[in-house]
């Protein structure tokens, strides 16, 4: 009985040895070079998507005055807005840092005879969308870009002259002076 004992014996001390050493382990960290920039645009895309986007420029032409054309990214995987007379709404995929693909966009099919051109507008800008494969972001601009070239510059405020980060105008101080003196 006594070569049963001392195997046992040793045994429960290697057990007893194993439970003083820590469980614990260390966080393994990525260090893949690209990991610290793709989790940035994650950030920065969460930024793009909670704002309303104005087109402020298209295939580098301000868009017919009169029309107001926009774009507003909301989260994951879908977008909408409004091309001066229809609105639409879209899917979209984000690849890596900067990648971004705009397809199955359906509006409605409104027909707007005035301000002159803005059927041609729309219709140029539904083709730039669904041909866009990259974007750039800075504060208060947003460059939806095709093969390297800027197709569409949008602004989060509607008034073009606006400084970054200032709000968009609240309208003429004529419009203001007449909500002023209501009572």
């Amino acid at each position: 009985m006594t070569p049963f004992v001392i195997p046992i014996a040793t045994g429960l001390g290697l057990f007893a040895g194993c439970a003083e050493q820590s469980t614990e382990r260390e966080p393994h960290v990525d260090t893949r070079p690209m990991v610290g920039d793709i989790h940035q645009a994650e950030l920065d895309w969460a930024w793009v998507a909670a704002q309303d986007w104005w087109i402020s420029s298209i295939d580098g032409a301000a868009p017919i005055e009169g029309t107001e054309p926009r774009i507003r990214f909301r989260e994951h995987t879908w977008l909408e807005g409004s091309a001066g007379c229809n609105r639409f709404t879209a899917s979209y995929i984000r690849k890596a840092e900067s990648g971004l693909n705009i397809n199955e966009i359906i509006s409605t099919r409104m027909f707007c005879a005035f301000p002159e051109g803005v059927m041609q507008q729309e219709a140029r800008l539904f083709h730039l969308l669904q041909n866009i494969d990259s974007y750039h972001a800075e504060p208060n601009r947003l460059d939806l870009i095709t093969d390297g070239a800027v197709m569409l510059s949008c602004r989060i405020s509607q008034d073009q002259d606006d400084e970054p980060g200032e709000p968009a105008s609240m309208g003429s101080a004529t419009e203001q002076d007449e909500v002023d003196d209501q009572p």
